[in-house]
């Protein structure tokens, strides 16, 4: 009968701890292949309420991993369709999607959870949940999956490293590789290396999720492949190289919904005992399938981190090189690399992307303004000793930066 059906369940943890779970409210950012694992399994352990989100279009590719969809739903909304199949799977929870960005979405959603789960398939989208959890003191299960391997982090605010304490994941590969500037081979290898190109023309890597940034890169790779002689370049080639797309497979990625599900419950359930067995969540665990092997890394919060630390750091710099070396060099001293830096330094504007300048319709004078400062020493702006702020406007990342000038032989940004 429907009121046994976490019977077996309930034998672990009692009337006492299911009631915490139908009290819990989980937010899941993505709905693929991770993703559609976490919503199966939250739906049939009873969690009372699922926030879904995910702005993708379901394609036939999904259809060998992501169990929620069937062939009769691509085209359609991804958080849309899981939503009618978890439903499905347990008609008692309650279920609310949005088909949109993480960006756009109001705080208040965010607010009311009690826990994110990141199943997300881009870093920026990943480093904007992580702030938030942070900010608002959520926990994070983040998880991901690329082939017959997988990881967890567990992000505890203020208790264990959030996702940018360390810098595990959040660099992308290195942004120039000769093998694919010179000897392209595939179709990839151009995609690749127009992406680079957007990045020395516009000195920032291309949003994954901005039409104009993928048209751009699309037709700097669609030049390198016929140089080269490469066919079978195609706009979705371009959208998966600088979206991560990766290869997958859906016994890992049970595998891994699976782990992230179990430190959910360790989250929820961490006031109940279980056969007197104190619940200690996991701050990263890497999965290898090729050995079936699993192994966990313990991981120390980072005092400098810009997201959970001190939001503080110092950096040894040349005080005669440029603003914009400066700003090129930045990413040697994060855990993560800028996308679109601003500077300032007591409420003025130094430095800010020129494609958000642009955007944000500056005057002609302050647009030039700012080109100038980029060639400019550093020590026109800067005494030894001083502090700037520096945000990356599309990731929210703040955080305080004090100059420490050396000279050229003593190290330092030269």
């Amino acid at each position: 009968m429907d009121e046994d059906r976490y019977d077996r369940q309930r034998r672990i943890w009692g009337e006492d701890g299911q009631e915490q779970l139908r009290q819990a409210k989980v937010l899941i950012a993505g709905a693929g292949g991770v993703g559609s694992e976490i919503i199966k399994n939250l739906a049939l352990l009873g969690i009372g309420t699922l926030i879904i989100i995910d702005m993708d279009l379901i394609e036939l590719s999904n259809l060998n991993r992501q169990l929620l969809f069937r062939k009769g739903d691509i085209g359609d909304f991804k958080a849309e369709i899981a939503t009618k199949r978890a439903g499905e799977i347990n008609s008692e929870i309650k279920i609310q999607f949005f088909n949109q960005k993480l960006q756009d979405l109001s705080n208040e959603i965010y607010i009311t959870a009690d826990v994110f789960i990141s199943a997300l398939d881009n870093i920026p989208a990943r480093i904007f949940l992580n702030q938030k959890a942070v900010l608002l003191k959520k926990p994070l299960i983040d998880g991901g999956s690329e082939g017959f391997f997988g990881h967890v982090q567990v992000v505890i605010p203020q208790v264990t490293p959030c996702l940018l304490c360390h810098d595990i994941w959040s660099r992308s590969e290195e942004k120039f590789k000769c093998s694919y500037a010179v000897h392209p081979r595939t179709p990839l290898d151009c995609a690749l290396e127009g992406r680079d190109k957007f990045y020395l023309q516009f000195n920032r890597l291309p949003d994954p999720e901005n039409g104009e940034h993928i048209q751009t890169v699309y037709e700097y790779a669609l030049a390198h492949a016929k140089k080269y002689e490469i066919v079978g370049l195609t706009l979705q080639i371009v959208k998966d190289s600088l979206r991560g797309t990766v290869a997958a497979l859906i016994t890992t990625n049970a595998i891994i919904g699976a782990v992230m599900t179990n430190e959910l419950l360790k989250i929820l359930l961490k006031d109940v005992l279980i056969g007197e067995v104190k619940l200690i969540p996991l701050t990263y665990y890497q999965f290898n399938g090729l050995t079936e092997s699993g192994w966990t890394i313990p991981l120390n919060r980072n005092e400098k981190c810009p997201v959970c630390g001190l939001k503080q750091i110092e950096v040894e710099v040349t005080s005669s090189i440029p603003l914009i070396q400066f700003i090129h060099q930045l990413d040697t001293y994060l855990t993560f690399e800028l996308n679109a830096p601003l500077i300032l330094k007591e409420g003025v504007i130094l430095y800010r992307e020129a494609s958000i300048s642009e955007g944000k319709s500056l005057p002609q004078s302050e647009q030039e303004r700012l080109k100038e400062n980029e060639i400019k020493p550093m020590i026109e702006f800067f005494n030894d000793g001083d502090t700037l702020f520096l945000k990356d406007e599309i990731l929210g990342i703040e955080l305080w930066v004090t100059l420490k000038f050396v000279n050229q032989d003593e190290g330092g940004m030269t």
